[in-house]
């Protein structure tokens, strides 16, 4: 969870980047939207060493479909590590309050922990630099990519939707995508994910938009509509340009964990890099707005986990 910068007048109103956040939402026509995407990418490939990159790698339906599933990346002793660490840690409501796992779990509603306990999770920094996601996101992207946020939030059942459980389009950065990691099992009554295929490719707006499922179906079609389930560790990549949701749960909660890989920084944030000790080499500059630079180790090449990320959902 990471802090909003103010884009509008008033008190802490940040004017350079309102500009640059709103200045590239002023372009909505997709295809214009990826040449200007295409341009930054060469630029920063032009100054950025390149990270190794998986040749075999297999994008196609990404590309075409802006999503694309991996499978299950975490075992069940990183789960429960997880889930251990996080007894005792609060997160913060989207509409007020706290929740710890170790007081109760009865709640309601949506709570995010805060950026500091995202990073010395266990495994979970580790995660957000595996070559294996960095080589995807630096295929697509077309450069070395930057980690512009991450996310770890529970949903809980309740009657209140907030606005990322309806449909909408994320509108970070000229080209961005987000690894997304269900760290607690998930079938269509525990807030699954929900994507629509191609989406990615249409053109947005300056302001954002939600819809409603009726609305969807009746644009794009039934079949375009993928929800996502699997159990706890399974994981998926998408443009979430795309439109998409995360289900109101309504029998068990959720937690998720997401990273945003981008070309740019999102300007819509205040970046305050954590100063800690990370516990493996990672690659400064795709680190550099979450992680303190004291605390980087001054290498581009993250070791290789012995854990192989599979190739589809549902396969160790």
């Amino acid at each position: 969870m990471l802090e909003y910068a103010r884009l509008v007048p008033g008190r802490g109103f940040r004017p350079v980047n309102s500009a640059l956040y709103y200045g590239h939402r002023l372009m909505a026509h997709g295809q214009s939207r990826r040449r200007v995407g295409d341009l930054i990418a060469s630029i920063i490939e032009s100054r950025r060493p390149r990270i190794e990159r998986d040749v075999a790698c297999d994008l196609a339906d990404l590309r075409l479909e802006g999503l694309h599933p991996i499978g299950r990346v975490l075992d069940k002793a990183r789960l429960d590590a997880i889930h251990d660490y996080l007894r005792d840690k609060d997160a913060v409501g989207y509409a007020g309050g706290s929740f710890r796992m170790d007081r109760s779990r009865a709640a309601s509603g949506m709570f995010a922990y805060p950026l500091p306990t995202i990073l010395r999770c266990p495994h979970l920094l580790a995660l957000a630099n595996h070559p294996a996601v960095l080589s995807m996101a630096s295929a697509y992207l077309g450069c070395t990519p930057t980690i512009s946020s991450l996310g770890l939030r529970w949903s809980f059942p309740g009657n209140d939707a907030a606005d990322v459980q309806h449909f909408h389009r994320d509108l970070d950065d000229w080209r961005f995508l987000k690894l997304f990691v269900y760290l607690t099992d998930v079938d269509a009554a525990s807030g699954p994910h929900v994507f629509v295929r191609g989406t990615h490719l249409t053109s947005g707006g300056l302001f954002s938009r939600l819809y409603e499922r009726g609305q969807i179906e009746r644009i794009w079609g039934r079949q375009s509509v993928c929800t996502i389930v699997g159990q706890q560790g399974t994981s998926f990549i998408a443009d979430t340009y795309g439109l998409h949701c995360g289900v109101v749960p309504i029998a068990r909660p959720r937690l998720i964990f997401e990273v945003q890989y981008s070309l740019l920084p999102v300007f819509a944030f205040i970046y305050k890099p954590v100063r800690m000790d990370v516990p493996q080499p990672v690659n400064p500059y795709i680190n550099r707005l979450i992680l303190h630079r004291a605390s980087i180790a001054q290498t581009a090449s993250p070791r290789r986990w012995s854990h192989r990320l599979s190739p589809r959902l549902g396969s160790e």
